[in-house]
């Protein structure tokens, strides 16, 4: 018996980018013509004013406003990055609180739909950010650190992902997710849609979104999508105790377990 994911797939693939700047717009397009989803982090706040930085490279990168993004990310999910994008390590429990909260909230009245996701700005994590995440009604929090590995996350408030898009072994990790026999393997590439401009990236993003859609064992899925997904199989014990359908592979045939369903097949 192998566990998969919906349609019998085995492998799970998610790009996740932060800031909502101009870059999404092209990169959107780009997951829209691969037939990839996709979850985007969002700074309400900074939304709601003109807001630029310049890039190291002297590039200036500018955010999209309210008016620009409320129907751009249709079909991906918009997950919270804060409302201002602070440093956390600063800030004491109520502004943290605040910073999650209100930012979800003003997403959710922005794109009329539930808000469930939380990624944290920079690197900085902590028990504290975690159980915040946890009181603010998110279902996950994403820290910035990244595992290397294939194997699914084991506490969603602390998601470790799979790798950054700038770093060098960006394509052989994506190769050898595409390669892995792991039960339940995913592949997440972490990043700003910025980056793409800087370090001159389109090209291979485009390469590996016409590699993962080419492949019939990969199920394309939101944070929240895959989240939920792996939550619903961590309750499976024969019986199917969640309110999703479960699918698995045994005999050399797929089979589906619906809500409720007990297995017809060892465990």
């Amino acid at each position: 018996m192998r566990k998969c994911y919906p349609g019998g797939k085995r492998k799970a693939f998610n790009i996740t980018y932060d800031d909502g700047v101009e870059q999404d717009i092209r990169f959107v397009e780009l997951l829209n013509r691969y037939g990839l989803k996709g979850t985007f982090n969002l700074n309400s706040q900074l939304m709601l004013q003109e807001f630029a930085w310049t890039h190291p490279n002297g590039m200036e990168v500018r955010r999209l406003s309210v008016d620009a993004v409320r129907h751009l990310y249709d079909g991906h999910e918009v997950a919270s990055h804060t409302l201002t994008h602070p440093y956390m390590s600063e800030l004491p429990e109520w502004e943290i609180m605040r910073q999650m909260g209100k930012d979800r909230r003003n997403l959710e009245a922005i794109f009329g739909r539930e808000v469930k996701g939380f990624a944290v700005p920079f690197s900085y994590y902590s028990d504290t950010i975690a159980q915040c995440a946890q009181n603010s009604g998110f279902e996950y929090a994403r820290m910035s650190e990244f595992s290397g590995r294939y194997a699914p996350c084991r506490d969603w408030y602390f998601w470790k992902t799979g790798v950054y898009h700038i770093e060098e072994n960006l394509t052989d990790f994506v190769a050898g997710f595409l390669n892995t026999e792991e039960e339940l393997a995913v592949c997440q590439i972490v990043g700003h849609s910025y980056d793409l401009d800087a370090e001159h990236l389109w090209g291979t993003m485009e390469l590996i979104c016409a590699a993962v859609s080419g492949q019939e064992d990969v199920w394309s899925c939101t944070n929240l999508e895959l989240v939920r997904y792996l939550k619903a199989m961590e309750q499976f014990d024969g019986t199917n105790h969640s309110d999703q359908t479960l699918w698995f592979e045994f005999g050399g045939r797929i089979r589906t377990l619906h809500p409720g369903e007990r297995a017809d097949f060892p465990v």
